[in-house]
């Protein structure tokens, strides 16, 4: 029991600023003075800090000496930090995988944990290593008390392709996050392949040929082709090329160079890959030699329903003139020209004989005679 010629004097050391709640139990009423002093507390983690800090000293004091006796309540830190049990680093949900060089990016990961403690976190914000150029980034919530998942956004501009790695400390768990970065390949909506443009339409065999071939598309992406050369198969001795090309969003022309001289009749064939696409281009070869069939039977079967002289498409000024035996001339035609098809007028020519005048040159004329059946 405290007596009252004692002259008590309590003084509080409080530290940080923050409130001391304590309770005195004493039989006697005590007068004190509250004394505080400044300070500071450094957390290291992430989460919030409940603190109750200070120091309680007594000191009796009676005439001519110091009789003290001192209680000391310790100081005491609740440090409440966000915390999970696991972290999926390997159940990690992207929604956009192309992530191409110099081009820009933006996706979102969804990354699950399990056993959150309920606690707010702080966000994250971290630049990509290996490959430069994108940040990732976590905007500060609160842990599910439980599983739950975060929401981490990535944006930027990859400046090489490989692996962009990401490391990240989340509820005092550590993960690596790799993002496969890849060379913007030129693509296609598509490739028109079943009308290829040849111009010159006509090869002949054994002729030096150079001319081009069109194939229209749709829907590039904005990049660049590759470079084209491919050599003829099935028929030798031809050659296909292009540069590298722009591929129009809006679509286009891709143009290649045909050259070379075909050792054979029939079919060249050339495989090519345009953007993400491939198209076979063929191209015939006829003979260069004039040859005149002296009999043809124009029914619509499909199978020698022209009188035709595919040669004198190697000749630009050749002329093809047909008469009766009686020798009216029935018709007339330019030597590139398809041919006779049977018809005069629209009506179905009469079977029997006919003869022919062709003008090759100016100076080399040709004339016979051939039978039309039916």
């Amino acid at each position: 029991m405290i007596r009252s010629h004692f002259h008590p004097v309590l003084f509080i050391l409080l530290f940080g600023g923050s409130a001391l709640s304590g309770h005195l139990k004493a039989q006697d009423s005590i007068p004190f003075m509250p004394v505080s002093m400044g300070a500071s507390i450094v957390v290291d983690g992430i989460g919030s800090v409940d603190v109750s800090v200070g120091q309680v000293f007594f000191m009796n004091e009676k005439s001519g000496e110091f009789n003290i006796n001192q209680g000391i309540q310790q100081p005491f830190v609740n440090e409440s930090v966000s915390t999970v049990r696991e972290l999926s680093c390997n159940n990690l949900l992207l929604d956009n995988k192309e992530v191409y060089k110099n081009e820009a990016y933006s996706g979102v990961i969804i990354m699950p944990y399990i056993g959150g403690n309920g606690v707010n976190y702080l966000g994250l914000n971290t630049n990509s290593s290996s490959v430069l150029g994108l940040t990732l980034k976590l905007e500060p919530g609160k842990l599910a008390n439980g599983n739950g998942s975060i929401e981490l956004m990535i944006k930027g501009t990859p400046n090489d392709t490989g692996i962009a790695v990401f490391t990240i400390d989340f509820g005092r768990k550590m993960c690596t996050i790799s993002l496969p970065v890849k060379m913007l390949q030129p693509k296609l909506a598509s490739l028109n392949c079943s009308n290829i443009m040849i111009n010159p339409k006509d090869i002949g065999l054994n002729l030096d040929y150079t001319g081009t071939v069109g194939i229209t598309y749709q829907g590039g992406n904005g990049k660049k082709s590759y470079p084209i050369s491919v050599a003829s198969s099935g028929v030798k001795g031809l050659t296909l090329k292009a540069d590298s090309t722009l591929l129009n969003a809006g679509g286009g022309t891709f143009i290649l160079n045909l050259s070379g001289k075909a050792t054979e009749i029939g079919t060249a064939v050339f495989p090519v890959n345009i953007g993400d696409k491939t198209c076979n281009v063929l191209v015939s070869v006829i003979d260069s030699d004039i040859k005149i069939s002296n009999i043809f039977t124009p029914n619509g079967d499909g199978k020698n329903d022209l009188w035709s002289i595919p040669a004198l498409a190697f000749y630009p000024k050749s002329k093809v003139f047909i008469f009766d035996r009686f020798g009216r001339l029935l018709i007339e035609y330019a030597g590139s020209s398809p041919g006779w098809n049977g018809l005069l007028n629209n009506y179905q020519a009469t079977a029997g004989d006919y003869w022919y005048v062709i003008q090759v040159t100016k100076d080399s004329i040709l004339k016979g005679n051939f039978t039309l059946l039916r």
